[in-house]
């Protein structure tokens, strides 16, 4: 978070919407679409940085040229597609495996529903301290409420 002088960047000042399940799960119609596109191509742009390294490594300038100008346009293109994410109001965890974090609250508390590329639903969550790696099913979440009354 840049500041100058202490007043809050534009993306600061906008407010942040917190999604209940019902609406992350409406939005992934077109998460779902963004995110395949973002998979994809980032594994090309993988291939591509490769393909740079072993041209340069046996001396084909020109091969190399030609990944890196294409590897730029992928770039920019990857770059449209997360900010896409962003307008959405999403986080992007993952841009190999495709994990999109939904700010949400639960209980009273900021945390994620998470999502990752080839689920149907958002069906899992975790706090915000923690990684998506540590996320559990939503079902937990209404059993420990259930345990609480």
């Amino acid at each position: 978070m840049s500041r100058i002088n202490n007043i809050p960047s534009q993306n600061e000042i906008r407010t942040r919407h917190f999604f209940t399940i019902d609406e992350a799960n409406r939005a992934l119609v077109l998460v779902r679409r963004i995110v395949a596109d973002i998979v994809g191509n980032y594994g090309r742009l993988v291939d591509l940085q490769e393909t740079i390294e072993a041209a340069q490594i046996i001396g084909e300038q020109d091969r190399s040229d030609q990944a890196q100008a294409e590897l730029s346009q992928l770039a920019k293109r990857l770059q449209q597609y997360a900010g896409e994410l962003d307008d959405v109001g999403v986080e992007l965890k993952d841009w190999s495996v495709g994990i999109v974090d939904f700010p949400a609250m639960l209980d009273g508390h900021e945390a994620y529903l998470c999502w990752r590329a080839g689920e149907e639903r958002v069906e899992h969550w975790h706090r915000l301290d923690e990684e998506t790696s540590q996320r559990v099913p939503l079902g937990e979440l209404v059993a420990e409420r259930a345990a609480q009354l």
